[in-house]
């Protein structure tokens, strides 16, 4: 869903998943002419390639590690782009979306991390506590 935007050629023939390794592999991978367009580079890509992407899943702490992508092999041919034109008020505004994004996240976390201790402490009756209150 997420490489769509960024690479042409994508399909189940190039995926090798190794489920409990946790690692996703797709190679030959050719990059789309605007896969930089919305990050106002003053380029474009004329042609590219990823040999192998690598992707490591932690499967088993999916929401508390982080996924590790590895590229072999990139190659791109980059042209100038004379039409972008630098706004300050464009990075601002996409500074501030960034800020935000990172503070919902941290948010999510502390509250997640606050939700797991409750369940600890919930969970934390043993048999005699049990016992003591009956």
């Amino acid at each position: 869903r997420f490489l769509g935007d960024y690479v042409e050629n994508l399909d189940k023939s190039q995926l090798k998943l190794s489920i409990w390794g946790g690692n996703v592999v797709l190679e030959n991978l050719q990059i789309k002419e605007n896969a930089l367009s919305d990050f106002d580079v003053p380029f474009k890509i004329k042609a590219g390639q990823i040999e192998k992407l690598t992707l490591k899943i932690p499967w088993k702490n999916l929401y508390s590690e982080a996924v590790v992508a590895t590229l072999d092999g990139l190659h791109i041919l980059a042209v100038p782009e004379g039409s972008i034109q630098y706004d300050a008020e464009k990075e601002e505004k996409q500074l501030q979306e960034n800020k935000q994004k990172e503070l919902l996240r941290i948010e999510e976390a502390l509250e997640k991390a606050a939700r797991k201790g409750k369940e600890k402490e919930e969970k934390t009756d043993t048999f005699g506590e049990k016992l003591a209150t009956q």
